[in-house]
């Protein structure tokens, strides 16, 4: 399915939480099916994982930056997060912590835009370069994040519903790409 609804990006508000989590929710069952566990797909909780997001969007030492994709008739079909590299590690400085699409979305360069604008945040926030974790398993990310510039740096296993599964981290050392341009894979058409 394709929609050609105008999109909107912009800053999350605490009032977006459990749209945001119906969005992760959702999209995670189709990206993840036949990755991660179907028990775990199937018991995300929409509630529970609102919750979580309402708190980050209400926690004033919370240095993240959450945007999210809306339609014009003003539902949320993507959301994306950037802040401070989770892990300390000492040359990777900013991370797209979450990017999620609901699955008619995907392909029209929705996330493209949501990338571009957590890029330009981090940069406005003295973040230098940015890191994102992709499981291996899921081509049609690495793809994405490839087609976008992507530098494959690092690999590591977490654990999701009791199971061990491989990452990978693309790094951006340079975010200026995405702020200039035209003839970068990340200018807007």
């Amino acid at each position: 399915m394709t929609t050609t609804d105008p999109i909107t990006i912009r800053f999350a508000e605490p009032a977006d939480a459990h749209d945001i989590a119906r969005v992760q929710t959702e999209s995670w069952r189709t990206t993840y099916a036949g990755i991660i566990s179907a028990e775990f797909l199937a018991n995300m909780d929409v509630s529970r994982r609102a919750a979580v997001w309402h708190n980050g969007l209400t926690d004033r030492n919370n240095r993240n930056g959450y945007f999210i994709a809306q339609t014009t008739i003003g539902e949320v079909v993507g959301f994306a997060i950037g802040g401070p590299e989770r892990d300390g590690h000492p040359v990777y400085k900013g991370e797209l912590l979450a990017i999620y699409l609901l699955e008619a979305y995907q392909g029209q360069g929705i996330g493209k835009r949501l990338l571009k604008t957590v890029a330009a945040w981090l940069h406005e926030h003295h973040y230098n370069n940015m890191l994102i974790w992709v499981l291996a398993e899921n081509t049609n990310g690495i793809a994405f994040y490839e087609a976008l510039g992507g530098q494959r740096v690092e690999t590591k296993t977490i654990s999701i519903g009791g199971d061990d599964l491989e990452e990978y981290g693309y790094l951006w050392s340079d975010l200026t790409p995405f702020l200039y341009g035209n003839n970068s894979p990340l200018a807007l058409a």
